[in-house]
């Protein structure tokens, strides 16, 4: 074929080459006219086979060189991405572990959401049929006592002195039938017979008051068993009355000169039981039978109960004191005793002697007006205890001693014991005789104006009523705040305010070190501060800045 590429004639040129085995050639050939030799002649004249071999080598070192780069290359690219993929798995496997991580805490976070909401649907589910079962047993006691008529019969004085009972004895009767009869209809009709000030301490709430003034013999009282017996189950009746009221209701029974022979205190001691009156009150001369006994059984029987007022219940003795102090420390919710005249010797030491023995006393409000605590002869100093119990900071908040002939030795105790009391909110001590001595020891308590230091060590958290200026100045306390620090900033601030009235702050410094300057300036911009926040009015807190700044040279303040 003439149109074979030259390196087919090549390779077929080395076959003849091999074949013949030398380069001889037929000369006898006349056929090629002499050209065959000029010819060869022209193929001796070009590159030998042996340079042909080494050029092709040349080129395939040279196509291989290029080969080995271009893989290098291809190897280089490969690593690299090798690395891209390694770098893209621990992404990916770092996303995915954080995507996993948060999957988990939603998870979590929608459960502890889901659990919350079932909670609170239990519990509001639980509280509405809490609600409803109560309502339902109010509604069954009104329908019981619907066509309820008080069967007891109430006598006219004029009828009842026909029977042979006298005047008084007469009025007494028909007065106190009246009495209970308007109570007992009133808790069959599901209703709290009272609503104002029961106690006459203040206490509003819906409650019972049962005055009956008078003392009389037992066939008086016998005369008034059948009301006392409709009063007893009326009330023993009544609890679900107590169930559809607000949790925050103070409810309250009052008996106030109550005389009740045997079995009638105990048809009221049974009536009574698990009924949740949260204030008791027994007033003037109450009396039932078993005395003291008999009033601790009611507290005992009444767990809710928060509030114990016993006022004017004269000839209480040692026994009693033992017995009704026992109730106090033990009952598992009573924070507020108030005992007021009940004692006009010695006796009165021994009670609050004996309420504050224990160490573990969990009222927050103690009121002994009228009660002879330091009696003439007492051998018994009962402050030195109160003093003692009051440095400890204990739970009380509320003191009343009003009226109990404290004098100003025993001012000084309590003013000292006040000092490192941070917990008492008010302190009610008029009517003493404390003089001089024992007021101005109050008033160093609350207020120490020796020095700024002394100011702010003191106590800052009492108010004390003592009938005179120091009842005033000091503010009442507001629960959602810190009044204990406004009052400090006050009094520290009234001090600097009055020695700046006569340009006397400098004196007081002392050689305080200039580098405390700036605490002092922030110092009269805070307390200046809260009495702006109380409405206080004093100097302004430019002028005493002005006062410090002079005590400072420019020289030394700006070095």
């Amino acid at each position: 074929d003439n149109k074979s590429s030259p390196t087919k004639k090549r390779k077929a040129n080395d076959g003849r080459a091999t074949t013949d085995g030398a380069h001889d050639v037929n000369t006898g050939n006349t056929n090629d006219g002499g050209c065959f030799s000029g010819q060869r002649g022209d193929a001796s004249s070009g590159p030998s086979p042996t340079e042909n071999n080494t050029s092709q080598l040349d080129r395939m070192e040279q196509i291989m060189m290029r080969m080995e780069e271009k893989l290098a290359t291809v190897e280089s690219r490969c690593e690299q991405l090798e690395a891209k993929c390694s770098s893209l798995e621990n992404m990916l496997e770092s996303t995915s572990q954080s995507t996993k991580e948060q999957i988990d805490s939603l998870h979590l976070q929608l459960d502890q959401n889901c659990n919350s909401l079932e909670n609170r649907l239990e519990s509001i589910s639980q509280s509405t049929k809490e609600h409803i079962d109560k309502t339902l047993k109010y509604n069954e006691m009104l329908i019981r006592n619907q066509n309820w008529e008080y069967p007891a019969p109430v006598y006219t004085v004029n009828e009842l002195a026909d029977a042979g009972f006298n005047d008084a004895e007469a009025e007494h009767i028909y007065q106190t039938s009246q009495l209970l009869q308007t109570n007992t209809e009133a808790l069959r009709r599901g209703n709290f017979p009272q609503s104002n000030d029961i106690t006459g301490n203040g206490d509003r709430g819906p409650g019972i008051s049962l005055g009956i003034d008078g003392i009389f013999d037992d066939d008086t009282v016998d005369e008034l068993s059948p009301h006392w017996r409709e009063f007893a189950a009326a009330l023993k009746d009544f609890k679900p009355a107590f169930d559809v009221l607000p949790g925050d209701s103070k409810t309250c029974i009052a008996f106030k000169g109550v005389h009740l022979n045997q079995e009638l205190t105990q048809l009221v001691k049974d009536a009574l039981v698990n009924i949740p009156f949260k204030i008791l009150s027994f007033q003037h001369s109450c009396y039932f039978h078993g005395d003291m006994s008999a009033i601790a059984a009611m507290i005992d029987s009444n767990k809710y109960l928060q509030k114990l007022d016993i006022y004017r219940i004269l000839e209480m003795d040692r026994d009693d004191i033992t017995t009704l102090c026992s109730a106090i420390h033990h009952h598992p919710s009573l924070v507020d005793v108030s005992i007021t005249g009940c004692f006009s010797s010695r006796l009165g030491n021994e009670m609050l002697r004996s309420l504050l023995r224990t160490d573990e006393l969990k009222l927050e409000k103690l009121s002994m007006p009228e009660n002879a605590l330091l009696g003439i002869g007492t051998d018994i100093n009962v402050c030195t205890q109160l003093a003692d119990f009051l440095s400890t900071n204990p739970r009380l908040k509320e003191l009343d001693l009003q009226n109990n002939g404290l004098d100003g030795s025993d001012a000084v105790m309590i003013a000292n014991a006040l000092r490192s009391n941070t917990t008492l909110r008010k302190l009610y001590i008029s009517a003493n005789d404390v003089r001089a001595v024992g007021d101005e020891a109050l008033r160093r308590a609350l207020c120490d104006e020796t020095s700024l230091n002394s100011v702010a060590d003191s106590n800052h958290s009492c108010s004390i009523d003592a009938g005179n200026e120091l009842s005033m100045g000091y503010h009442s306390h507001d629960e959602n705040m810190n009044d204990g620090e406004i009052n400090r900033a006050e009094k520290i601030y009234r001090l600097l305010s009055s020695r700046n009235e006569t340009s006397s702050n400098v004196q007081h410094f002392g050689n305080i070190d200039v580098k405390l300057l700036p605490n002092v300036l922030e110092a009269v911009q805070k307390y200046s501060i809260s009495l702006n926040y109380r409405g206080s009015h004093t100097v302004e807190a430019s002028s005493i800045v002005y006062e410090v700044m002079r005590k400072w040279d420019k020289a030394r303040i700006f070095r």
